[in-house]
């Protein structure tokens, strides 16, 4: 059987500076990124702008804290996990979230960005979340080829 492919790469500016708590000891931040699409419908140019909640754990929660915030160009790369709840007045809610697992801090070093993030001089920065995603845990040969 085939497996499913769940993943997400998203380009956006952070909403707010990331929120950092720590988690049975593991570190964890959640944030949201504003996506902006420009398209033009009946020659008339329109914008909308997407909002994704997103939470990064481990090392990657730590270098996000340090040098991402709001404004930061950022491009995440993860999965979509949707979560359950009932409300308190017994109702069924849901929520998708992007479970970031790796990230590129985009831009230069004037826009946006978090606390101590020092002397920077690159426009971009990647990080991974060490977390392996499974997809590329099966490495493809020749023999793989059905011709």
């Amino acid at each position: 059987m085939a497996n499913d492919l769940n993943k997400v790469l998203l380009i956006g500016r952070m909403t707010r500076d990331p929120e950092f708590k720590s988690v049975n000891g593991s570190s964890v931040v959640n944030f949201s990124i504003a996506n902006n699409r420009v398209y033009v419908t009946n020659g008339e140019k329109k914008e909308e702008t997407h909002y994704f909640d997103c939470v990064a754990w481990g090392r990657l929660a730590d270098i996000l804290k340090q040098y991402a915030g709001k404004g930061k160009q950022v491009a995440i790369e993860g999965r979509l996990q949707q979560q359950s709840w009932e409300t308190p007045e017994g109702k069924k809610a849901t929520k998708i979230r992007v479970y970031v697992e790796s990230a590129q801090l985009l831009g230069g070093q004037g826009q946006g960005g978090g606390g101590s993030g020092g002397d920077r001089s690159d426009s971009s920065t990647s990080y991974d979340s060490g977390v392996s995603s499974g997809y590329d845990d099966y490495p493809a040969g020749d023999d793989d080829i059905p011709f």
